[in-house]
């Protein structure tokens, strides 16, 4: 299992019933389809929000840090290339800036050939022929510089593997559907099952966090999300959104349902504009908000939003950089977990933050706007630095409160902590690359 420095022990071939039972859950040797058979009774967690005690701890933990350890917290950083010397200095910059984790893209996946992908942040960006050791071994010098010893959590070592047309890992890991061909099946006992594959494998090379399940509803003004989404039916979302975020937990990763307020409606790809969604919100609440709601009631750690605008909010401002996304979050859905960005390099971003701009608010940065609004975990800020330096300097003049900086690094490292906690009691064991291609293949009858 992973350790809190993000080393894991050898794998096992498949995905199998750790020996390890979880609080509340049934003997040791309880086999997957038993653990599996509560779907929908709301007796067991989709998610694993963190309880009183461990929200406790990292208050504590975070009341002890400066304010440049605080700043580094929030942040989820990414780097270009899979080479020794691009990982050498992103674990320098770990702990130059205090990050609280990074995002594997395709080109940070080394390959047979000795590097990843030259696919930047939009959809799919897989990487082939992935050297299984290497990445393990990358993922263990990250996860190690993450967790410095005076850290007892470990750090966030996260990826966007969806399955189909979004996987950032394919061959020889097992190369899942597409969420459409998932949803299809309309079985969400599967799902789970399929899911818990998925994250045993990420488990095994290491990956704490995984941005995924598509929460999104797909609708006929949809052409981005696409086959990314499960279906047009809130209902269907809803089931396979819950179903996939058991088997994610079932097998020790977080996860962290996405796009919030919902990418399925609108026509405008966020990572080249900013899309605006003209339903009023009374619309969105029963319709692209369901699958969140149901995420959050079965107890999601953490919901991604997304670069939407809503114009009953504000039409040039996306739901990331708006208050009121998030007290939709907070106060209409009742979401206790963290917040995560999505990426902060995309397009929908551009020349809204700063003065003159939509949001002009003593921030220079995507992040720093971000942070300020409402939002726990910064994913992806264009330069890393210049973000962290914002956060310092918006803190230290007014821009963002204090107590604002505080509540959102608890988040994140109670969200980290809680992590470590179920890695003794995961019910699936980290597995090989490719041990689930029988799996996926059911999808295909």
């Amino acid at each position: 299992m992973l350790s809190a420095c993000g080393s894991q022990q050898a794998p096992s071939e498949g995905t199998t019933t750790s020996s390890a039972a979880s609080d509340g859950a049934s003997a040791a040797g309880t086999s997957e389809s038993s653990a599996r058979s509560d779907y929908g009774s709301g007796e067991q967690a989709a998610g694993v929000l963190p309880d009183e005690q461990t929200r406790a701890a990292a208050e504590e933990a975070v009341s002890e840090m400066t304010l440049e350890e605080k700043a580094g917290q929030v942040l989820l950083a990414t780097w270009s290339g899979a080479d020794p010397a691009s990982v050498d200095a992103q674990i320098s910059q770990i702990g130059d800036l205090h990050l609280g984790g990074v995002i594997i893209m395709g080109a940070n996946v080394p390959t047979a050939e000795g590097q990843g992908t030259t696919e930047e942040a939009g959809a799919g960006g897989g990487a082939s022929n992935v050297d299984v050791e290497a990445m393990r071994s990358q993922n263990d010098r990250v996860g190690a510089a993450l967790s410095p010893e005076e850290r007892s959590w470990s750090g966030i070592i996260g990826v966007d593997q969806e399955g189909g047309s979004v996987a950032r890992l394919a061959e020889p890991l097992t190369v899942w559907p597409s969420a459409q061909t998932v949803g299809a099946a309309d079985d969400p006992e599967l799902t789970r099952e399929a899911a818990a594959g998925m994250g045993a494998e990420l488990a095994g090379l290491g990956f704490t966090m995984d941005f995924a399940p598509v929460a999104d509803v797909t609708s006929p003004d949809d052409a981005v999300v696409q086959d990314r989404a499960y279906s047009d039916d809130p209902q269907i979302v809803s089931e396979q959104t819950v179903a996939a975020m058991r088997g994610l937990s079932d097998a020790g990763l977080i996860s962290s349902p996405k796009h919030f307020p919902g990418h399925g409606s609108v026509s405008t790809d966020s990572h080249v504009g900013l899309p605006v969604q003209q339903t009023p919100v009374d619309t969105l609440k029963d319709e692209d908000w369901a699958p969140f709601r149901a995420a959050i009631d079965a107890g999601a750690p953490t919901i991604m939003m997304g670069h939407i605008a809503v114009s009953d909010w504000n039409d040039q401002v996306p739901a990331t950089l708006e208050p009121k996304a998030y007290q939709a979050l907070r106060e209409d859905l009742g979401f206790q977990g963290a917040v995560v960005t999505d990426a902060l390099d995309m397009g929908a971003l551009k020349d809204v933050v700063g003065p003159g701009r939509p949001v002009d608010s003593g921030v220079t940065t995507p992040a720093g706007a971000a942070l300020q609004a409402g939002a726990d975990l910064l994913v992806m800020p264009e330069d890393e630095a210049a973000a962290h330096a914002d956060i310092v300097q918006a803190v230290e003049s007014g821009a963002i409160p204090q107590q604002r900086l505080d509540e959102a690094a608890a988040r994140v490292v109670a969200m980290q902590m809680s992590y470590d906690q179920t890695q003794g009691s995961a019910q699936v064991e980290p597995a090989e690359p490719g041990s689930h291609q029988e799996l996926a293949a059911r999808f295909d009858g």
